[in-house]
């Protein structure tokens, strides 16, 4: 801590220049103007290695910056505090304005001022009563007007009603004459949790709270390096975890569609295509305001996918929408691209038999891209009644083992599925998105079609809407999901 003599002499130092002599003649002219200007930032700069303590260093931070930084005009502003949100263009909000008249208050104050301000402002923020200084007060206003994380969440959000309670609130403050130097707004919850490493876990492929596949999703302001991600997937150890960078700048791509990195990891790797995480991501997206388009594009280890909101209206009475109130709700629809099978070496089929508890297989293939098993079991029941042996799974060849079946007549759905991949992790994903990929090409052959509602047999269920365009080889599987936790990842 700096002694009551070093802030005196900082403080004689500060004050004794007559270049912050506040007297002007009036026919400066703009050249002497500028040389006076800079002959200001020369001395600021010379004293910067001169003074010891915290509020000089900061008074000069602060002084240098209103040389060095030409006067921001309104739109300038209007950014500043609120540009639109990802996507969609949206109009301006009040808010915008009302910060203007008070910022160029502040651009004009005389800063020579500044120390009076900083002694008065470093003590407790509690209301103060007496009479306030206007200029100090115009200063305290739009200095301190607003916390970090209230202006990043207006600056992200675009909800008018979250807006409109801040407005309340700065105009309460503006008006109260006694009160004090900082306006600190408690962030609503949504937008404090998803600020910076804001995670929700969210079910996907259901529509039930603790039903579908689980996936935890967390919004990055900037990329973090490998071993941070895949250590907070170890930390959280569901069977996925993902990552979302936004994307900023042109490109060939459609600049009003929000674009995002995503990266899905397991307990124990990252994996190149994960489809309920992709869900989950998206319907973070959808919900949480943080976009403003019903089409979001996900730049990922298997190319370029888009995630499409796609309304559902239903009536409260479950039949015409003339005669009932409609409830309307969404469903999310994943553009993916198919998984390719092949023939698998029927030399290793011992081993297999193993890991399924030794039932019956009907057909063994595998996948091109990740080398899952693909087992074809003769019945609903002997994929919903399996009992797998994980140990045994961890000894078979490839990553993981896809079961599944076709559906009995009448039952609704077009086929059952399982997945297992202990190996990353996962005993078992409850309802993989990735495995519907190789499974819907196979069924279309089999059944002779091109959609499906597909049933994870698995204990939490899930149901998993599918069209396969054969002459694209492209997939697209739809799907709900739910939030059921948010929170701040702290490190």
């Amino acid at each position: 801590m700096a002694t009551p003599q070093v802030l005196q002499r900082d403080d004689d130092l500060l004050r004794s220049s007559p270049l912050f002599d506040p007297r002007k003649g009036a026919g400066e002219s703009a050249k002497s103007h500028g040389m006076s200007i800079e002959k200001k930032i020369e001395f600021l700069e010379s004293l910067t290695g001169t003074v010891r303590n915290r509020r000089s260093c900061r008074w000069l931070n602060d002084r240098l910056l209103m040389e060095l930084v030409p006067r921001l005009n309104a739109e300038e502003i209007r950014g500043l505090f609120a540009p639109p949100p990802w996507g969609d263009d949206v109009p301006l909000s009040p808010f915008c304005m009302t910060n203007v008249g008070e910022w160029d208050k502040f651009r004009n104050i005389d800063m020579d001022k500044e120390a009076n301000i900083i002694d008065a402002s470093k003590g407790s923020s509690s209301k103060r009563t007496g009479r306030v200084d206007p200029d100090k007060m115009a200063v305290l206003n739009a200095w301190h007007r607003v916390d970090c994380r209230t202006r990043e969440a207006i600056r992200r959000s675009f909800l008018s009603e979250l807006i409109e309670g801040y407005e309340e609130c700065i105009r309460a403050f503006i008006t109260d004459s006694g009160d004090g130097d900082v306006l600190a707004l408690r962030v609503q919850d949504p937008f404090h949790r998803l600020l910076l490493h804001g995670v929700c876990e969210v079910d996907a492929f259901t529509d039930s709270a603790f039903k579908g596949n689980p996936a935890a999703v967390c919004l990055l302001a900037e990329a973090r390096d490998e071993l941070w991600l895949q250590a907070v997937a170890a930390e959280i150890n569901i069977s996925e975890t993902c990552y979302l960078t936004r994307l900023t700048g042109s490109g060939s791509f459609d600049s009003s569609i929000p674009r995002f990195r995503l990266r899905w990891f397991a307990p124990v790797t990252e994996v190149k295509l994960c489809g309920h995480a992709t869900l989950a991501a998206a319907h973070t997206l959808f919900t949480s305001g943080l976009v403003n388009s019903n089409i979001i594009e996900f730049v990922t280890l298997s190319g370029i996918l888009t995630a499409r909101k796609v309304t559902e209206i239903k009536t409260s009475d479950g039949l015409d929408i003339q005669n009932g109130e409609t409830q309307e709700g969404f469903f999310i629809e994943l553009d993916f691209p198919t998984v390719p099978l092949t023939d698998f070496n029927p030399d290793e089929v011992s081993s297999i038999s193993n890991a399924v508890s030794g039932a019956a297989v009907h057909d063994i293939k595998i996948t091109t891209s990740s080398e899952d098993l693909f087992l074809v079991l003769p019945s609903r029941e002997s994929v919903v009644e399996l009992q797998p042996e994980f140990d045994a799974i961890k000894k078979c060849p490839g990553r993981g083992i896809i079961i599944s079946a076709a559906a009995p007549s009448g039952s609704g759905f077009d086929f059952y599925s399982r997945f297992f991949c202990p190996k990353l992790g996962v005993n078992e994903d409850h309802v993989c998105g990735s495995a519907h990929c190789a499974l819907a090409p196979y069924w279309s052959k089999k059944l002779g079609k091109c959609d499906f509602v597909a049933n994870a047999a698995s204990p939490r269920g899930g149901v998993v809407n599918i069209h396969l365009d054969e002459q694209n080889q492209r997939l697209l599987l739809r799907g709900k999901a739910v939030t059921v936790m948010q929170g701040s990842l702290l490190v």
